[in-house]
């Protein structure tokens, strides 16, 4: 595995990330509400990214519908995929949306998430339809 240490301010962002996006979707609490209970219980953390943070999360809520949408237009349906797979999808196609990151970079990072998060098999779930999504991008 790559050395990732000197990245270790916007992996451990990332990984908040999915958790709120997990909250969003599981708890169907507002944004706003779980950057307050993030921020309250990691704001001594100085090595996370909190413009990042809530600029994402900020964006996956107002976007969830057109998010819901490209996983559909994927064919992946709720029912075959796990939450916390769906909140690294969640995740991903924002950052393709929104954000400037590679492609790969992106998926890289969300194979990372989900080795660390879901199942042990859940990252080739990911990786398919993450790669999909780019070449329909194409």
């Amino acid at each position: 595995m790559k050395n990732l240490a000197k990245y270790k301010n916007i992996i451990r962002t990332r990984e908040y990330l999915v958790q709120a996006i997990f909250q969003l979707l599981f708890n169907d609490q507002d944004a706003d509400s779980i950057l307050k209970q993030f921020k309250k219980e990691h704001s001594k953390k100085k090595n996370v990214d909190f413009a990042y943070f809530n600029r994402s999360l900020t964006s996956i809520s107002e976007h969830q519908d057109v998010i819901q949408k490209t996983l559909e237009d994927l064919n992946i349906k709720n029912s075959d995929m796990e939450l916390i797979d769906k909140s690294i999808l969640y995740f991903a196609i924002n950052e393709f949306k929104t954000m400037d990151l590679d492609g790969p970079l992106i998926i890289d990072e969300s194979l990372r998430l989900s080795k660390k998060f879901s199942n042990p098999e859940s990252y080739k779930f990911i990786n398919t339809y993450l790669d999909k999504y780019l070449k329909l991008q194409n």
